[in-house]
């Protein structure tokens, strides 16, 4: 039996080091206990003072970034099981790279469940830290009789209840704050900047594209290039008022391949996705919108957390994966219509959309 002593609850460094070299071992979950300790010598105990053998050559081995991800927050957690829910993942990782796009995995439920329990309670934190500074700012200086300052937190109270959106404001102003210096994969490093949602926080759909296109990096906005004007009128022609819906995409930056002064887009590939996965996630934390629409298949990829074929899922309901509250319609991106070559097709096309969004419209009405 191996013990693995962290220094702490949350001592991902020292849980990353551990796992990494069993992993290398192929040291079974069962014979490893995980303990927290409290600032022991031996940090790592029996599994790191018996230095492992040097692996074979070739046997070192990569994770995908979105375990990484995964894991810091899981780790955060105060389940006890988790270090070792976290090692059994990894251990599975190294012979089906793709697990974490099985959305019918157990373990990887229970550890995204997991995962959503932390980024709620922080939502819940930053809400909560909100509140009291605006409080606190609004407190007058001057020194108040307790039946005064009883009366005025009173009155803070309800002015709480009655305007939560200045709360909701400023945790997804922190949020946006933290998305512009985001680096969860390397699509930040050629990127003019983050491309964040948009539209009010109130917003009863949530449409959900798939990346910032080039207008949109120099924007800073999403949905203004082409692409977006076609989703504007089309949205106009459905009777959808756009002001009232937030607009955001599946991954944050913009990706591409530069061809002389001109930069190509280029498709996200999956482990991009699922790395830019936690900021959609935080978003429907804050909104919670009744309705949330992938537009294409790389934005229902980040929704529903596995590929899916837009012409068996279009034009219809379906739960959200994750059990939340809502529900998720599915349609083309609205770049699929400037791409279609013939007129006729493309009015036809053109069309269809408009229907979707009619229809998602008025859903959207129907459950507020």
């Amino acid at each position: 039996m191996r013990t693995i002593t962290l220094a702490g609850p949350d001592d991902f460094a020292g849980w990353r080091a551990a796992a990494r070299a069993l992993a290398l071992e192929r040291v079974p979950p069962g014979e490893v206990d995980w303990v927290v300790g409290s600032g022991s010598d031996d940090l790592f105990g029996a599994a790191v003072s018996a230095a492992p053998a040097a692996p074979a050559e070739g046997a070192a081995f990569s994770v995908p970034k979105a375990f990484l991800t995964l894991a810091e927050t899981v780790v955060r957690h105060d389940d006890p099981e988790r270090f070792a829910l976290l090692y059994a993942l990894l251990l599975r990782l190294r012979d089906r790279p793709d697990i974490l796009e099985d959305g019918g995995q157990p373990l990887v439920q229970r550890l995204e469940r997991v995962a959503r329990e932390v980024r709620r309670s922080e939502i819940g934190r930053k809400l909560a830290s909100a509140a009291l500074i605006g409080a606190e700012m609004a407190r007058p200086k001057t020194k108040l009789s307790q039946a005064e300052q009883a009366g005025l937190a009173a009155a803070d109270a309800a002015e709480r209840r009655l305007q939560p959106s200045d709360n909701l404001l400023a945790a997804w102003e922190a949020l946006l704050a933290d998305a512009k210096v985001c680096t969860r994969c390397h699509l930040y490093k050629h990127a003019t900047q983050t491309v964040f949602g948009e539209g009010p926080l109130d917003a009863r759909i949530m449409f959900v594209g798939e990346q910032p296109g080039d207008q949109e990096d120099l924007a800073g906005r999403p949905f203004v290039g082409p692409a977006g004007q076609l989703f504007d009128r089309a949205l106009a022609d459905a009777g959808v008022d756009r002001n009232r819906t937030y607009v955001t995409n599946a991954v944050k930056h913009f990706k591409f391949e530069q061809r002389g002064k001109r930069r190509i887009h280029s498709k996200p590939q999956g482990s991009e996705i699922e790395a830019c996965r936690w900021w959609i996630e935080q978003e429907r934390e804050l909104i919670r919108p009744p309705v949330i629409v992938a537009l294409g298949a790389t934005a229902a990829r980040s929704i529903f957390g596995k590929v899916v074929t837009i012409s068996r899922m279009r034009g219809q309901a379906h739960v959200l994966p994750d059990g939340e509250s809502g529900e998720a319609w599915v349609t083309v991106h609205p770049s699929f219509l400037l791409r279609v070559p013939e007129e006729d097709r493309k009015r036809e096309e053109y069309k269809k959309f408009v229907a979707d969004l009619k229809r998602i419209g008025a859903r959207a009405e129907a459950l507020a």
